[in-house]
């Protein structure tokens, strides 16, 4: 009898131990991609805080554990993707409208160099015949009238001719501000490339 209650001791102390020492590669170690089933339930590992949620960059994810980083940075990658065609539309427009511009701006540059040397000559002209009248002080009371016409035909050549010029001026900052929209849009894509690589990085399974 003694020794029947010692082997059943024996067997129930056996099927305890087995019970209770757990393999180590069965207890689920929580890093990205870790399979998880609590939607939103968090756990902190070491210095890093992890979420049961689905992975942004995943179609058809599941439920896993995603450091908050990991999500984080998704979220921005996605955010900045679905504002990618946004900022598409607007360079589009902006485009549009500076090439219509431009193009105003080539036949005005057309007009205005064959328009500036004219009116050049015409200032030369008249500069020269203000001086002559003006050299005449015994008549300046009598022609300044006339000096005064010439004066103020010389101001409105001037004034067409800085006119004329500046039109030239601003075609350059079009086509520059046409390359500038351009490069903006560029780099919003590449920021968006950056980002999506950054956010693969983050979540790489396992960390």
């Amino acid at each position: 009898m003694f020794r029947k209650v010692i082997v059943a001791l024996g067997s129930a102390a056996l099927v305890a131990t087995s019970i209770s020492v757990v393999p180590a590669n069965a207890v689920t170690k929580i890093s990205n991609g870790a399979a998880c089933n609590k939607k939103g339930a968090t756990t902190k590992v070491k210095s890093s805080t992890y979420r049961c949620a689905k992975n942004p960059l995943v179609k058809k994810a599941k439920l896993t554990w995603l450091s908050v980083d990991c999500i984080n940075t998704a979220k921005t990658y996605k955010k900045a993707l679905a504002n990618l065609p946004k900022i598409k539309t607007a360079t589009d427009a902006t485009v549009a409208k500076l090439d219509a511009d431009i193009a105003k701006q080539a036949l005005q540059d057309e007009k205005s160099s064959q328009l500036i040397p004219e009116y050049r000559a015409k200032m030369e002209s008249i500069t020269a015949l203000l001086d002559v009248l003006k050299a005449d002080t015994a008549n300046l009371v009598k022609n300044k009238k006339i000096i005064d016409n010439y004066t103020s035909a010389v101001r409105n050549y001037d004034a067409a001719i800085k006119a004329y010029t500046a039109v030239g001026t601003q075609s350059k900052r079009s086509k520059t501000a046409r390359e500038q929209a351009l490069l903006q849009y560029e780099n919003s894509k590449e920021d968006v490339k950056g980002s999506r690589s950054m956010a693969k990085l983050i979540c790489t399974k396992g960390f």
